[in-house]
């Protein structure tokens, strides 16, 4: 199972950048995991975004960072089953808020189902679990295991002891970082720093630590550092055209 970052920042990328979007493949499947602003443009550099190439869209929640580029995909979509290359695709999330998620459905393009804690589903050699996180909108880790390998992502969050037993011995753990420690209290609760996203790579026991959802500044070191100084094995900041196999 190989990932490819294809956008790491919240909540707007910088110049050339894009939000939250994570490109899983395992043989012909491929999966994208949100589809934050930019993300369609990324993911166009891998696959025919007309076509029917993509698999499925996972969203961990209905933020407007996390899915709007959805908006723009669902149109690529349209024009690739007009043209007889591609069918309804399959979008997995929550089903809450009900106005943001009154948005998604279009012409029949997109094949809308609903995630929550209790959900699983398979595709291909791929399976993927949910977990209910600790977030202002309903917002769902996502564990997904294939062929002996596995990757935990996050999506939002604040700290939650209950993420550690979820991403347990995960081979890549990604996970947000949106501050520092020291900066925590100037931001919106609901998020972790880099210091805690350290601590839950450490008592988890993952292979992996990967930093996303970094703020559009700089080179974001001083969150590499912090995460460093709290996990024993392999920390990386994400950033796009990032390749890791699982």
């Amino acid at each position: 199972m190989q990932l490819t970052v294809l956008g790491c920042h919240s909540p707007y990328p910088p110049a050339g950048g894009a939000g939250p979007g994570y490109l899983l493949t395992e043989g012909e499947v491929r999966v994208l995991l949100d589809c934050g602003s930019g993300v369609v443009s990324k993911l166009g550099q891998y696959i025919d975004v007309r076509k029917g190439d993509l698999s499925a869209v996972v969203l961990s929640h209905l933020h407007a960072d996390h899915f709007c580029d959805l908006l723009v995909l669902r149109y690529a979509r349209m024009l690739g089953m007009a043209r007889g290359v591609a069918t309804a695709l399959p979008v997995y999330c929550p089903a809450e808020p009900a106005l943001e998620r009154a948005v998604i459905p279009f012409r029949e393009v997109l094949d809308v189902r609903h995630i929550d804690e209790h959900f699983r589903f398979g595709l291909g050699a791929m399976t993927f679990s949910f977990y209910r996180t600790k977030h202002v909108y309903p917002c769902y880790a996502v564990r997904v295991e294939a062929g002996g390998s596995s990757l935990v992502y996050t999506g939002d969050t604040e700290w939650d002891e209950g993420l550690v037993e979820f991403a347990a011995l995960a081979d890549v753990l990604l996970v947000e970082a949106s501050f520092t420690e020291q900066d925590k209290g100037q931001n919106l609760a609901q998020h972790m720093s880099a210091r805690e996203c350290g601590i839950l790579a450490e008592q988890a026991m993952v292979g992996e630590l990967i930093l996303t959802h970094l703020p559009p500044r700089g080179d974001n070191a001083e969150l590499l550092a912090e995460a460093r100084a709290a996990f024993n094995g392999e920390v990386v900041l994400a950033y796009s055209g990032l390749q890791i196999e699982c």
